[in-house]
């Protein structure tokens, strides 16, 4: 396994691991040459919709309404650049949605 295009995050027990996933590789391959989609989503992340229940809704209708202020204040005050290099894919989806899918499909059509 290559190490290039590796970052690490905390493993949550006081450990560092290596941080292998696919958005992270995907972002890093991207260098800096961002697809439409990204830009676009990325350009309007502080629009009142990013943070808003309805978007909450649409993507986990089955979280509650404790879960999506933790959503909400994560997505206010956190940078999903800063992110995607510590969050497990799962965790990464879970905050960022719209930027998990853009980034999916551009690993997809590579």
């Amino acid at each position: 396994m290559s190490t290039s295009n590796t970052m690490f995050r905390r493993d949550g027990e006081g450990g560092i691991q290596v941080n292998s996933d696919r958005y992270l590789q995907c972002y890093l391959t991207l260098d800096g040459d961002w697809p439409l989609s990204l830009v676009s989503i990325h350009a309007q992340q502080r629009d009142p919709m990013f943070t808003s229940i309805q978007l909450f809704d649409i993507y986990f209708p089955d979280k509650s309404r404790a879960e999506f202020i933790e959503w909400r204040s994560h997505r206010l005050f956190s940078n999903w650049q800063d992110d995607i290099y510590s969050m497990s894919d799962e965790v990464f989806q879970f905050h960022w949605p719209m930027i998990a899918g853009a980034l999916a499909e551009v690993d997809a059509s590579s």
